[in-house]
C-alpha cells in the first residue's frame, strides 16, 4: 500500500484543490489531508467551519482529513510545516508528501537542497539579514536565493520563492529532512491564479479572491470554482460567518489586558516585542498591525502575536500533542492513522489526562473552538464534533 499526505487549509476548498487531489490519485492508495481547524495561518478565523471543509475534501478525493492542531495551524511557516511533519511521519505506509508550488519543481528542489546541505552558510547569511533589520521571512528567502546563486550560478531561480506556496514547499522539505526521512516530496505545479491574486478570470482562482467575492455578494462569479457544497457554504456564511470585527476587538482586549511579562511568554514574542506592542496606541486592531510592524517584525508576525494573546498560546505549547480525525471515507482503515490522531472524544480526553503537555496543546484547541463558535453565533465547543463520513 502507498499512502500520500498533504497539508491544507481549504479556506474554502476550490477547483485548484480538486486539481491537486486529482494529480495525486495515480500515485497513492490513500490521500490523507492534514487540515487547519478553526483558525488558519493568516491568524484569522476560518471562512467556513472545519466539518464543512473536511466534507469538501472527502468529496474531492481525499480518503481522510486530520486536524492540524491550532498551535501549528496558526504558526510561522517553519512551525506550521514541522507540526504537520510530526503527524505525517507516523502514517502507516506513508511514501509521499504532496505540495503545491508556483515555481518549477526542479528550482524548488534545488533551493531546498541548498538550504539543507549548506546549513552553516545559510545560517550566517540569515544572521546578516536579520542584523540588517529584515524580517525572518524576508531574510530566509534572501539567504537561500543568495546561496543558490553563489553555488549554482547557471540555475535560474529568479522567479522562485516569490509566492508563499513556494516558501512553504521549502519548509515542508526541511521538515521532511528533520522528521520524516521515509517520505518523498511530491511537488505539483500550481495552475491558474497565484496566491492572493484577486482576478476571477482564470482556470483556477485564489481562495482570497473567492472569499472576497462571497463577502461582496458576488457569489455567481465564483460558483464554478466551488465544486462541492456551494449552497451549503453560502448558507453557512449567511447564518454563521465568523464576525471578524468582533475577533479584532477581542484581540485588542487581550493585548491591552496582558502585562508585558505575559506577552513575553507568548509563542511568537521575542527580543522585546512585548514593549513594542504595549507602547502607544492600543485602540484598534488594524492600527496595531500596521503601526507596530517594522522591517524586523512584519504584519503577519504581529497578527500571530495578537492571536497568541487571545488564545494564550505560549512557548512550549505543542511539544506533545494529540488531535482528531475530522472525516474519512466509509470503509477507511483507521489502523493507517498515527497514535497522535484520535477518532473519538473519549480517546482525546484520555490522552490529555495522561500527559500535561498534551493537555496544554489541547487546551489551545478548546479555546480556539470556543472562540470560533462564539464569533459564529453558534453553541458548542471542541468536543461537540461528529466525525464526517461519506
Amino acid at each position: 500500500m502507498t499512502n500520500c499526505a498533504l497539508v491544507c487549509e481549504y479556506n474554502p476548498f476550490h477547483s485548484g484543490h480538486k486539481y491537486q487531489l486529482d494529480c495525486i490519485k495515480s500515485s497513492a492508495d490513500n490521500i490523507l489531508c492534514v487540515m487547519s481547524g478553526n483558525f488558519v495561518q493568516s491568524a484569522l478565523p476560518a471562512f467556513c467551519d472545519k466539518a464543512l471543509r473536511a466534507e469538501c475534501a472527502l468529496l474531492g478525493g481525499a480518503d481522510a482529513v486530520i486536524e492540524l492542531p491550532a498551535v501549528f495551524a496558526t504558526a510561522s511557516a517553519q512551525w506550521f510545516a514541522e507540526g504537520a511533519a510530526r503527524i505525517i511521519k507516523d502514517i502507516a505506509d506513508i511514501k509521499f508528501w504532496a505540495m503545491g508550488a508556483a515555481s518549477d519543481r526542479d528550482a524548488i528542489l534545488r533551493l531546498a537542497e541548498v538550504k539543507l546541505s549548506h546549513k552553516d552558510e545559510f545560517s550566517a547569511l540569515l544572521k546578516e539579514r536579520l542584523d540588517d533589520g529584515k524580517s525572518y521571512s524576508f531574510a530566509a528567502v534572501n539567504a537561500v536565493k543568495t546561496l543558490c546563486a553563489r553555488l549554482y550560478p547557471d540555475t535560474d531561480i529568479s522567479d522562485a520563492l516569490n509566492d508563499p506556496n513556494d516558501i512553504l514547499c521549502i519548509e515542508y522539505i526541511a521538515a521532511i529532512d528533520k522528521f520524516a526521512a521515509n517520505v518523498q516530496p511530491l511537488i505539483i505545479e500550481r495552475r491558474g491564479a497565484l496566491h492572493g491574486d484577486m482576478s476571477l478570470d482564470n482556470e483556477h482562482v485564489s481562495a482570497t479572491a473567492i472569499r472576497k467575492a462571497v463577502d461582496d455578494g458576488n457569489t455567481e462569479a465564483v460558483k464554478r470554482f466551488l465544486p462541492y457544497n456551494y449552497e451549503k457554504m453560502l448558507e453557512y456564511r449567511r447564518c454563521h460567518a465568523p464576525d471578524v470585527e468582533a475577533y479584532k476587538k477581542a484581540a485588542v482586549f487581550a493585548v491591552k489586558s496582558a502585562t508585558a511579562e505575559q506577552l513575553a511568554a507568548l509563542r511568537d514574542c521575542s527580543e522585546g516585542m512585548e514593549y513594542l506592542i504595549k507602547k502607544d496606541d492600543l485602540s484598534d486592531y488594524d492600527k496595531i498591525v500596521s503601526g507596530k510592524s517594522t522591517r524586523r517584525y512584519g504584519e503577519k508576525r504581529i497578527k500571530r502575536l495578537l492571536l497568541d494573546a487571545i488564545l494564550s498560546i505560549e512557548r512550549g505549547d505543542g511539544e506533545k500533542f494529540c488531535t482528531r480525525l475530522l472525516g474519512c471515507k466509509n470503509g477507511f482503515d483507521f489502523s493507517i492513522l498515527p497514535n497522535t490522531v484520535k477518532t473519538n472524544n473519549r480517546d482525546i480526553k484520555a490522552a490529555a489526562e495522561s500527559d500535561d503537555d498534551i493537555a496544554r496543546a489541547l487546551a489551545v484547541d478548546e479555546r480556539a473552538a470556543a472562540l470560533y463558535n462564539a464569533l459564529c453565533g453558534a453553541d458548542g465547543g471542541y468536543y461537540n464534533y461528529s466525525l464526517v463520513k461519506i
